[in-house]
């Protein structure tokens, strides 16, 4: 119910506002307007009343299906709500199912910036080679600035069939000068839209219908100055008006002061019952005939909307059946002043009515909204609380602060629940100082309260909020220093215990969860504190705590302690499977499969991950799908199947590949190995550039590390023994920093050699890289190769005028085999003449001269196994 009425209100925001067929058509702006179909922006600058809007509208009517739109309020300075409704506008209008596709790069903004959702969706703008346009109407009324930069860096890289018109009261609040500059930008101002001549005549004689002398136009331009609001007003004044002479006698003046003189005009000339309900309604942003009845105590609104519009009376319709409207803001400002005059408190029973009205219908956002402008927040409280789970999965936690803001302070109509929700809402927020504050008092008010169900409640919410607190701002000692002090086991709170942390992401150390990937003996003390805690409190299956366990299961592994990630991912199975959670359910299959393959049981291995394929498909959990068999692509990798690898990847949607995003590292980082395999190096490293650029902005460092390293593994093949050494540099500063060894020593036989000689270039420097990696650091992570492999290496490394790449070892161990030069042209998908100058080199560091001797001198120094 809750998203089908709010996808209702919604509709009213993206359907693009009718055109009256008579409204005058205005040919040179319209011109200028096409003119930004060959830039990134166009904007329209105007006070009120100047007829941006109508431009707008009758533009993108002239270029459907090109055009989608979004009329902006107030309550979108949200930021995930923003660029929510830009995506569902697009998919509404334009994408059909760009909403659906964009769904899991929405839901990673708990743990991934802004910019790595709106990078997935500039990806999808660039499927189509139609032009789009996607206007944004009212922007005035957007003051956050995360919005405003948000929107610059979507401008910046918005491809070149894609274009942003923008309409607003006020200038932008950001600069477009770089746009104006690379002529990818114009803009429209007030000037601009004043009515001409010409159009002032077909104005009033072809739309209105007014037989006015060609004397009595050019007064009422010259007064308004070509103002189209001023000539609205003046018309419809005219049209209910039984003495013409008479208005112009008294028509005077600048458009400037002639606004409120001519609504009074209007509003003294409307019926008495249409005066009664344009009063009654203004205070709705949005209305429908149901809603008006209820606020008229009418049965009549549709027939009362319909005469409205009829008249050119500043009402616009809302959707395509003109069954929502709302009321022009000039025209609403005017009808509230009055409501005011006449009856100060009049609004409040009017906000009261529409909030109850609102949520008999489901439509909660607009409920509470006006039940907090009716000052009714035991009405709130009651709305806020009955659908908490609700909002808080849509993620929109800027409106629910402005929501849990609106309240006094302190609050005795705030539950304990609403007020730990406030305290978690501010920590989400960044807001960690007013959290800290909030919490304080909470505490004190839970301390004054007798034991009791409740108070238990209050205790358990409160110990998941202050945790929340402590991984926010890292603050360990604090809070199990605090926490333990607790000696009793606290209830399943049911608005905190079930918490979801992660829709998104294979692995749970890649989440702010889990610390972006940071390690450290403090990390893991604290979390074992954290559970320990948690259990003794009786949160033992909390998700919390299972995403805690989860976390360190994965940080053990990475630290190859093998044992302890076994044990505790045993608790996490059981728990994942029983809720049906994906999110903790595939990080558990994953990382339980890298210790099957660890201990060399790759068909284990496979079978688990094919088992939680099928537990996925009878969950319905889709999304999920993509990173477990980019798993069975490993595995395929690691037995040499190249085939294989390619069928599981082989879902891998284009787009992606050509544009590859963050929240789908797992996959892509598993495309990239297998274009290594395909010695396809320079297609991975464009891959890992973006990627890279991107996992540094998110502070993700297991990203930054699994980046570096491919990077110095594609370097390596090629031959660029620098780059591949500066790469390897910064995966083990990182590495070395948080005590990382599996990432490394997963690579296997490729990752040895690199690391050797990474320890032979640093040996040989008088002058050392900075950030130092120990020399015990590397000694630890060699030990760990299997000692042939390594003292293969070695052995090879030091026989060898130079050591050879990856790709010289691949067709190595293919002459090895008996491979003729076509069949290694055919595999390595290189031509004959290529792979003869790579057997030339190859001979050249072995000092050999054709390939008998050089599988000799091979098996002998250990490079290939003998027959």
């Amino acid at each position: 119910m809750f998203r089908s009425e709010h996808s209702i209100m919604l509709k009213t925001k993206t359907t693009m506002p009718s055109v009256h067929s008579h409204s005058v058509e205005r040919i040179q702006l319209q011109r200028l307007l096409d003119d930004g179909l060959n830039g990134k922006l166009t904007t329209l600058s105007a006070p009120a009343g100047y007829g941006k809007t109508t431009l707008l509208s009758q533009w993108a009517h002239l270029h459907q299906p090109l055009a989608s739109w979004l009329s902006l309020d107030e309550k979108d300075n949200d930021l995930i709500r923003f660029w929510r409704y830009i995506i569902a506008t697009l998919s509404d209008s334009l994408l059909p199912q760009l909403a659906k596709r964009m769904e899991p790069s929405m839901e990673a903004t708990t743990h991934t910036s802004i910019y790595t959702c709106i990078d997935s969706l500039l990806n999808e703008l660039t499927i189509t080679d139609q032009h789009l346009a996607i206007i944004l109407d009212d922007y005035h009324v957007i003051t956050e600035e995360s919005i405003h930069a948000s929107i610059c860096y979507f401008i910046e890289y918005l491809p070149n069939n894609v274009h942003l018109y923008i309409a607003s009261r006020t200038k932008l609040p950001f600069s477009t000068s770089k746009w104006i500059l690379r002529n990818e930008a114009c803009h429209l101002d007030a000037a601009q839209l004043l009515f001409n001549q010409e159009e002032t005549v077909n104005f009033y004689r072809e739309v209105h219908k007014l037989s006015l002398s060609a004397q009595q136009i050019e007064q009422l331009r010259g007064c308004t100055e070509g103002w189209v609001a001023g000539l609205q007003l003046a018309a419809i004044s005219l049209a209910n008006s039984s003495s013409p002479d008479q208005f112009f006698k008294n028509f005077t003046g600048s458009h400037r002061n002639i606004s409120e003189y001519l609504l009074h005009e209007v509003w003294l000339r409307l019926p008495v019952d249409t005066q009664r309900f344009l009063l009654l309604t203004c205070v709705l942003s949005r209305m429908d005939a149901e809603s008006c009845n209820t606020l008229t105590g009418q049965s009549n609104s549709q027939q009362m909307l319909d005469s409205i519009y009829a008249q050119n009376i500043f009402l616009i319709p809302l959707d395509d059946y003109q069954n929502w409207y709302r009321y022009h803001q000039l025209f609403t400002d005017f009808l509230r002043r009055q409501l005011h005059q006449l009856d100060p408190k009049k609004s409040f029973a009017l906000h009261r009515l529409a909030s109850e009205c609102f949520a008999n219908r489901g439509f909660y956002d607009e409920a509470i909204d006006h039940a907090l402008a009716a000052t009714e927040y035991g009405l709130a409280a009651h709305l806020l609380e009955g659908h908490i789970p609700l909002l808080v999965q849509r993620g929109e936690f800027s409106t629910l602060l402005r929501w849990l803001d609106s309240f006094p302070e302190p609050s005795d109509v705030l539950t304990p629940m609403l007020s730990l929700l406030h305290a978690f809402i501010l920590i989400a927020c960044g807001q960690t100082n007013r959290a800290r504050e909030s919490l304080l008092r909470l505490e004190e008010q839970c301390a004054a309260m007798d034991v009791s169900d409740e108070q238990l409640q209050f205790l358990s919410g409160l110990l998941f909020v202050k945790a929340n607190l402590f991984f926010a701002n890292r603050e360990f000692d604090t809070w199990v220093a605090g926490s333990s002090e607790l000696n009793h086991k606290l209830p399943e709170n049911p608005v905190f215990y079930h918490f979801n942390y992660n829709t998104t992401e294979p692995f749970i150390r890649r989440t702010a969860f889990g610390l972006k990937g940071m390690l450290s003996l403090q990390t893991e003390s604290v979390g074992k504190q954290f559970i320990e805690i948690l259990t003794a409190h009786g949160w033992q299956e909390s998700l919390m705590n299972m995403y805690v366990v989860q976390a360190m299961a994965e940080g053990y592994y990475e630290r190859n302690q093998l044992e302890e990630s076994t044990e505790l991912l045993k608790q996490v199975e059981h728990v994942s499977r029983r809720e049906r959670i994906p999110g903790l359910f595939v990080p558990y299959t994953l990382t339980q499969a890298k210790i099957m393959l660890v201990n060399k049981e790759t068909t284990a291995a496979r079978n688990l991950i094919e088992q939680a394929i099928e537990t996925i498909q009878h969950w319905s959990a889709a999304f999920w799908l993509q990173p477990l068999r980019a798993f069975l692509a490993q595995i395929a990798l690691l037995e040499g199947d190249l085939s294989e690898a390619e069928s599981a990847l082989a879902t891998l949607p284009l787009t992606l590949l050509s544009q590859p995003t963050i929240h789908k590292e797992l996959e892509l980082l598993t495309f990239v190995r297998m274009q290594l395999a395909k010695q396809q190096e320079q297609d991975a490293l464009r891959i890992l550039h973006i990627l890279s650029s991107v996992a540094l902005r998110e502070g993700l460092l297991t990203s930054q590390v699994d980046i570096a390293i491919l990077q110095a593994l594609a370097h390596q093949q090629l031959g660029n023994k620098p780059e591949a050494l500066a790469h390897l540099h910064e995966a083990l500063v990182i590495g070395e920093a948080n005590g990382y060894i599996r990432s490394f020593v997963d690579h296997g036989l490729a990752m040895s050699h690199l690391l050797l000689a990474y320890t032979e270039r640093s040996r040989g420097r008088v002058q050392k890289l900075t950030p130092h990696v120990s020399v015990a650091y590397l000694k630890q992570l060699l030990s760990l190769f299997p000692k042939r492999s390594r003292n293969k290496m070695a052995d090879a490394s030091s026989l060898l005028i130079e050591p050879l790449t990856g790709k010289e070892m691949i067709i190595l161990s293919m002459l090895a085999q008996g491979a003729s030069n076509k069949h290694i042209a055919e595999e390595l998908g290189n031509t004959l003449g290529t792979v003869k100058v790579y057997l030339h080199r190859i001979y050249g560091k072995l000092g050999v001269t054709n390939r008998t001797q050089a599988v000799l001198k091979a098996q002998e120094i250990s490079l290939v196994e003998k027959e």
